[in-house]
């Protein structure tokens, strides 16, 4: 595995710095070594304690890594001090590795974390330097006002390192200018409206350390990092009073929760096979499939590929449940979720009136939708049949429905829906309820 070597303070509340640079790294799939410079006491409204680590601890850090472990690059961020930053320049001139230097001086709150002074001579020996709007201000001594001013500053700037992305997040223009020694790029910034913000600097300079690693080629490296700091952004998690964190962990998160869903359907339908449900079912047989919390498309929900179908009581399946694997009840799930976010798992039933009339005793929250008013657009435009009825019976309740059904129409199946927030409620709604098709 590729390994990172991180020098850079510490962040209490978990969302910049060190702690920021390990979930990246990892994330990446690049190990991550770390040299502490400061611990800093900090929350979403501040920093309110700076402890600068003392110096031979740092070179003990330093020692403890070159002596044993070797490294493919070097991310710096905080320095804090003179002393710290001569020790780490002392280093970065032996150790003959990619150097991406995050020239870290105020914080998000706007904290002095560094001297302003002290990146010049590490800069020289840097491979890449990721100043933001204010920083790239106080490196080059202008004041940014226009693009033409950009193009001046990324020059005074270059004149101390190879390649240089100015980071325009904070600034008035919607792009990232990187330099790479001969030009001028320019990367599309696509803004969220988010307060989740806390770590965006530290996590894309140390996503394009890790990427540069893998992939050699800086370019790629900035393109790829941006890209895991927008869904990072994306999924912010929102803490205390002020400016929340980005998410370096999204993707994983999601990938945990996509097997989640697979694992958890497939146990359900192991339960509802031993219920001998296949009697209940309607004749266009059903799915059950189970959507990931933030779902917007089909691909975020997952169901059996080929559906589930009847053999008397029996029921079965020809294949394991993927995302994407059913359209039918994809469809209704996505739709209900506009109106209740809670519900994440759907199945189809067989209807019979006298099942209703059973459900709506037993204090169930029940929906309907006359497919007879259906309007003739919707009709006609493929997959926006159940998308109109569910929306229209959704509309008229006010808690989460347990079932939603139709009476059916000309060439249409009336069918029962079963709604729950996982597959668990499913198969416990359907146990329940099989006993109301008995007559």
């Amino acid at each position: 595995m590729k390994r990172l070597l991180i020098i850079a303070g510490s962040d209490s509340s978990g969302g910049a710095g060190i702690q920021a640079d390990i979930k990246t790294a990892s994330a990446i799939g690049v190990h991550p070594l770390t040299v502490i410079t400061a611990v800093t006491s900090q929350n979403t409204k501040g920093v309110h304690r700076i402890h600068l680590i003392p110096e031979e601890d740092i070179k003990g850090q330093l020692s403890a890594i070159k002596d044993d472990i070797s490294f493919d690059a070097i991310k710096i961020g905080m320095l804090g001090s003179e002393k710290i930053a001569k020790i780490v320049l002392d280093f970065i001139k032996t150790a003959k590795k990619p150097v991406i230097l995050d020239p870290v001086m105020y914080s998000q709150s706007g904290s002095q974390l560094s001297p302003e002074n002290i990146f010049y001579e590490i800069m020289r020996y840097s491979s890449f330097v990721t100043p933001n709007y204010f920083e790239a201000e106080k490196i080059s001594g202008l004041k940014i006002k226009s693009l033409k001013d950009i193009n001046k500053a990324i020059k005074e700037i270059s004149k101390y390192t190879k390649k240089v992305l100015l980071k325009g997040g904070d600034s008035p223009f919607d792009y990232d200018f990187y330099f790479d020694g001969k030009g001028i790029h320019q990367f599309k910034i696509e803004r969220l409206d988010t307060k989740n913000t806390h770590g965006t600097g530290c996590t894309l300079a140390t996503a394009i350390a890790s990427y540069l690693i893998l992939t050699g080629d800086f370019y790629e490296s900035i393109k790829l990092g941006r890209e895991f700091v927008y869904n990072a952004l994306k999924n912010g998690i929102p803490l205390g009073t002020q400016f929340g964190t980005i998410d370096q962990l999204a993707n994983l998160r999601k990938d945990a929760e996509r097997f989640h869903c697979l694992t958890a359907l497939i146990s359900a339908y192991n339960k509802l096979k031993d219920l001998k449900i296949g009697a209940i079912l309607p004749e266009i047989q059903s799915n059950l499939v189970y959507a990931i919390k933030n779902a917007q498309t089909l691909d975020d929900v997952a169901g059996f590929r080929g559906r589930i179908i009847s053999a008397g009581e029996e029921i079965d399946t020809p294949a394991f449940p993927v995302f994407g694997g059913s359209k039918h009840i994809g469809r209704v799930i996505l739709s209900a979720k506009k109106f209740f976010p809670e519900l994440n798992s759907a199945m189809a039933l067989r209807y019979e009136k006298y099942v209703i009339d059973k459900i709506k005793k037993a204090g169930y929250v029940v929906g309907f939708f006359d497919r007879l008013k259906e309007p003739k657009e919707i009709r006609e435009k493929e997959g926006s049949s159940l998308d109109w009825g569910v929306t229209t019976a959704c509309k008229k309740l006010k808690n989460p429905p347990d079932f939603i059904y139709d009476e059916g129409a000309i060439g249409k199946e009336p069918v029962i829906r079963v709604f729950g927030k996982n597959p668990a409620e499913i198969v416990d709604k359907v146990s329940k309820i099989k006993e109301f098709y008995k007559k």
